[in-house]
């Protein structure tokens, strides 16, 4: 998929790392009033599910690279559900991040009473059932698409030691996509994806299309001499 191999590896495990620095470090956990949580902090909010757009989408990529070269319905499944996962958890993501902070952000010099009804519209967003289903389609996608890679990377005889964090960081609810990105569960199942990544990609053996054998496999040819 990617020949530059420095490219590759950018992309590979730059991307959980940066991700994970999101999560733990920079994005915004609500548990209570909005005015007074996601108000103060409108622009970070904005700026980091802006982000996030591409994030998601390299996220998406990564699992690609895992399914590099290999074939089959299972890694087929796997592509796919990825897919799905970077247009639903987007979208979802749309919502709860990006117009959410647009309507926080304009509210930072309204009057009081302007403020809480613009919380109130935050507040309906964030509750809002057909958001929860475009999350719940994104999420449970992810999840299908990690489990699908390390049963097609098993099925390719990829080490087996590395597909247990990548399966477990795929298992719904441990997951990282989660709604609210909170701990503990999405720095771990980053951490995780993060170590299958690195784990697999420097014990990567280059396989050959199916049906060609290696260079070592065909037979020598005859002695001309």
């Amino acid at each position: 998929m990617l020949s530059n191999l420095i490219l590759r590896r950018t992309i590979l495990l730059g991307t959980p790392l940066v991700v994970a620095i999101d999560v733990m470090f920079l994005h915004p956990v609500l548990d209570g009033d909005v005015r007074v949580e996601l108000f103060p902090v409108a622009d970070l909010w904005l700026t980091l599910h802006v982000v996030q757009l591409v994030l998601f989408g390299l996220m998406g990529v990564t699992v690609y690279l895992l399914l590099d070269d290999l074939s089959g319905i299972v890694a087929a499944i796997g592509r796919l559900a990825v897919a799905v996962f970077v247009v639903f958890y987007n979208a979802g993501d749309a919502v709860a991040g990006i117009a959410t902070g647009i309507l926080a952000r304009g509210a930072i010099d309204l009057p009081a009473g302007e403020q809480v009804a613009v919380a109130q519209a935050i507040a309906k967003l964030f509750a809002d059932p057909t958001k929860h289903l475009i999350f719940m389609i994104g999420s449970y996608a992810w999840s299908v698409g990690l489990l699908a890679t390390a049963v097609a990377l098993y099925r390719a005889g990829a080490p087996r030691l590395p597909l247990v964090p990548l399966a477990v960081a795929g298992v719904p609810y441990v997951d990282f996509s989660g709604v609210d990105h909170s701990p503990p569960f999405d720095p771990l199942a980053l951490a995780l994806f993060f170590l299958a990544c690195l784990w697999l990609e420097f014990t990567r053996r280059k396989r050959a299309p199916a049906g060609v054998k290696s260079s070592a496999d065909r037979a020598p040819l005859p002695d001309s001499g």
